[in-house]
Formats: structure tokens, C-alpha cells, sequence
């Protein structure tokens, strides 16, 4: 009993120095924040696995009291990353603990990112004092120009109507953003859960934690349901402004997105089905990226059919 209570201690030491590690590589190397968002998560969500979401939440109150204490300068940077790293970090742990569903593990990581990067944005846009979409604005313009200047130097004629559509067209991410939250905590939960399996798996030896192959993912067909309602309420003109015209371009992205996966699973499916190499899926899957959009609108496609004529059935 001793022995493990000492034990708990030890790796409490020992993953919440390497989180504080992790925090200073952050402040102090900004190009690096991107892989670190990915990363810094990984050692709470190990050590909430082994002891439970109360000691992962003693962890965490014990790294942020030592970083306030020892460099409160690095506090304030950091604690926007730090809050998104322990929600991140106790949601994911805690699933691999109650050895939840690989895709439920994944929902709840996605959900952990999600509400970590709002109040990320609260905290910059409110506490900081930085608007972020002023910001954003000021980069475009300031691109504009600089194109607008060359274009101008090489004689290629530049008209206010050209600048005003591009202008449109890159502000149109604003409205596009919580769509790109939510896909940015899916890619970003994706590797951390990743990196957790392969750490716990190496760390524990009894541990067992993996992916189901990708060629078996399948969407409910109640999604093409869903899909088609949405592109129902489409077809009505609220407006190039109206919130409900921002919701809808933001659910058909996500959709978008879906459909895609899903046919990129019913590809390699495919191949599986006739035992070719999985390289094979791998070249085609980049030869989708080099000519997006094409290549998403296909996989797309596939996707929508695969769901709604269930090809997989078919096959068999």
C-alpha cells in the first residue's frame, strides 16, 4: 500500500515536470505552440489514466500554484494554454480509464479542444484585450496592399472590384470559424489520442489501446437524413448576413468533412475487399490532396453513396 501511494507521488513529480517543460517550450518558442497544443496534453492524460480525474485535477492545481509561485510572468502567458492542455488532458484520460470506445474517446477529446479553444478566445478577446478578428482584418488588408504593389510593379492592371472579391472571399473564414474550431479539435484530438495509445501501450504492458482498422468506419445512415434536411432549409434566402445563413454554412462544411472521411474509409474498404496493398489507398489518398477541391468532392461523393446505398453490403 505504501509502495503505490509513494508510486502515485513519484509520477505526479514526474508528469507534471514534464507538462511545466512543455509550458516553458511554449513561451518561449511561439512557431512551436501548434505541436505543443498537441503534445503538452499528453502527460495529465497518462497520468489521469493510472489515477483517476481527482488526482488529475490535484496535478493540475499543483502545476499551475508552482508555476504562479516560481515565474509569474510564464503564468500569465501561459495559462490560456495551460487550461486548454487540462481540460484536453482530463477528458481524454479519464475515457482511457473507463476504457471507453476509441470513437468515443475521440468525440471527447474533440469536445475537451473545443471548449479549451472558446475560452481561449474569451480569455484573449476579454482579459487580454486583443480582438483577434480586428486582427485578422488588418493581415488582409495589409496582404492587399502588398499584392495591389507588386501586381502594380509587373503592369498587371488591379481593380477595386478584383481587391473587394478577394477581401470577401478571406473574410469569409471569419464566418467559417467555429466550423474550423470544431475540425481543428478533431485533428488535434486525433493526435493526442494517437500519441496517449502508443505511450500507455508501451508504458503498461497489459494495456491494449488502439484504432479500429479505418476501412471499418461506417456513419449512421440517419447522417444522409440529417444532411438532406439541412439542405432543405438551404434552399431558403435568409440573407448574406443573417445568422442562420452563417449556421448553415458552417454545418455543411462539417457534413462536407464527414462524407469525406467516409469515403476515404469505403476506398480502403475497397482495396481490403480485393487484397490489394493499403500503399495503394495511401497514393491515392494524396493524389486527393494535391488536387483539392477535386479530390474532396470525390471522396464526398463516394462517401454520400457508400452511406445511402450501402455499398459495403453490396460487395459482400
Amino acid at each position: 500500500m505504501k509502495e503505490q501511494h509513494n508510486q502515485w507521488i513519484k509520477d505526479l513529480v514526474i508528469y507534471g515536470a514534464l507538462f511545466i517543460v512543455l509550458l516553458v517550450v511554449a513561451s518561449i518558442l511561439p512557431a512551436a505552440t501548434l505541436f505543443i497544443v498537441a503534445l503538452m496534453p499528453v502527460p495529465l492524460t497518462i497520468f489521469t489514466y493510472k489515477y483517476g480525474y481527482k488526482r488529475g485535477l490535484l496535478m493540475s492545481g499543483i502545476v499551475l500554484v508552482s508555476t504562479l509561485l516560481f515565474a509569474f510572468t510564464l503564468f500569465l502567458i501561459s495559462l490560456p494554454l495551460a487550461g486548454l492542455s487540462i481540460i484536453v488532458g482530463l477528458f481524454v484520460g479519464e475515457a482511457m480509464r473507463k476504457q471507453k470506445h476509441p470513437y468515443e474517446t475521440l468525440a471527447q477529446g474533440t469536445l475537451g479542444y473545443m471548449v479549451g479553444f472558446i475560452i481561449l478566445v474569451f480569455v484573449i478577446e476579454n482579459l487580454m484585450g486583443v480582438s483577434l478578428m480586428t486582427e485578422y482584418r488588418v493581415i488582409i488588408q495589409e496582404s492587399l496592399m502588398q499584392s495591389e504593389q507588386l501586381m502594380q510593379g509587373t503592369g498587371i492592371e488591379v481593380t477595386a472590384e478584383m481587391l473587394d472579391t478577394i477581401e470577401q472571399q478571406m473574410l469569409i473564414v471569419l464566418d467559417l470559424l467555429p466550423a474550423i474550431l470544431l475540425i481543428g479539435s478533431f485533428i488535434f484530438a486525433l493526435i493526442l489520442q494517437w500519441l496517449s495509445y502508443k505511450l500507455v501501450n508501451s508504458i503498461h504492458q497489459e494495456a491494449n489501446f488502439r484504432f479500429p482498422p479505418f476501412y471499418r468506419l461506417q456513419l449512421p445512415k440517419a447522417t444522409i437524413w440529417l444532411f438532406l434536411v439541412v439542405m432543405v432549409i438551404d434552399f431558403i434566402d435568409f440573407g448574406p448576413d443573417a445568422f442562420m445563413t452563417i449556421v448553415l454554412m458552417n454545418v455543411l462544411l462539417v457534413f462536407g468533412l464527414l462524407f469525406s472521411i467516409q469515403g476515404l474509409s469505403f476506398m480502403f474498404y475497397y482495396l481490403q475487399y480485393k487484397k490489394q496493398s493499403k500503399v495503394l489507398g495511401i497514393v491515392l489518398f494524396v493524389i486527393g490532396l494535391v488536387i483539392l477541391p477535386v479530390g474532396l468532392y470525390v471522396t464526398r461523393i463516394l462517401g454520400i453513396i457508400d452511406i445511402g446505398f450501402m455499398l459495403r453490403k453490396r460487395l459482400k
